[in-house]
């Protein structure tokens, strides 16, 4: 598909298989998942991620995330619960497989927001899943997406960037890529991609010199980053 194509407003869906959605942190793919679902409640749900990270102010056990220690989720590693799983920045994130049950959904597609890793091993246990690749429009709003939220230190996001390195080296091995400029075309666009066969050869060079500029700018962010916070406490010596 090509990057900016949208679908029809009426659209049915007909996927036999949850709807995933990968990509580096700050890509937006959250917030396309959660416009997706409020947009077609009775097409698709949420799945709820299982992690042992502490909750962020604002946060709900059980609406953002299922919150867990550390101990029950290495549980649901031993019991084969999780259709997916990944120790991420220091925590586990895991999808439940109850997740994925016709009884849970309803009916609905269930929409899975994960990284990478989960993504390789959803392809590998869940028949007839559908992944969707979303890649912030540039460098620049990449970054202000990352850190407006205010909820990391400046050590946390390098580290989110460090990861997102190696995320976007795998971006061009995903069949479906979306490019989130502006977020309802995102979600036109994810429904159009998830449609879609492979895409071109031109769409594909494209998405490799966005990756690149990407990871650019994340390299750059992340030496200043950590200038900014080895200056910090020398800033503050002589108060």
């Amino acid at each position: 598909m090509t990057p900016g194509e949208a679908s029809a407003p009426g659209r049915a869906w007909n996927a036999g298989g949850p709807l995933v959605l990968v990509g580096p942190s700050g890509a937006g793919k959250t917030t396309i998942a959660k416009r997706l679902v409020r947009s077609r409640p009775t097409q698709f749900v949420l799945s709820v991620s299982a992690t042992t990270r502490a909750p962020r102010a604002g946060e709900r056990n059980g609406r953002e995330y299922q919150f867990v220690s550390q101990s029950e989720f290495e549980a649901m590693i031993e019991g084969r619960w999780l259709a997916e799983w990944a120790r991420v920045h220091g925590c586990y994130y895991g999808t439940p497989l109850r997740n994925l049950t016709a009884d849970r959904c309803g009916g609905r597609t269930p929409v899975l927001d994960i990284d990478v890793q989960g993504a390789r091993q959803v392809a590998e246990r869940v028949q007839g899943a559908i992944q969707v690749f979303v890649l912030p429009p540039g460098p620049e709003q990449w970054l202000r997406r990352l850190t407006r939220r205010g909820t990391e230190t400046p050590e946390e996001i390098a580290r989110r960037l460090r990861t997102s390195l190696a995320e976007l080296d795998a971006a061009a091995s995903f069949e479906r890529v979306v490019v989130n400029r502006e977020l309802d075309q995102a979600v036109a666009d994810v429904l159009a991609a998830a449609g879609s066969a492979i895409a071109g050869s031109a769409v594909a060079a494209a998405v490799k010199s966005l990756c690149r500029r990407l990871r650019d700018g994340a390299r750059t962010e992340i030496v200043r980053l950590q200038t900014a916070t080895a200056a910090a406490p020398a800033s503050g010596a002589g108060t």
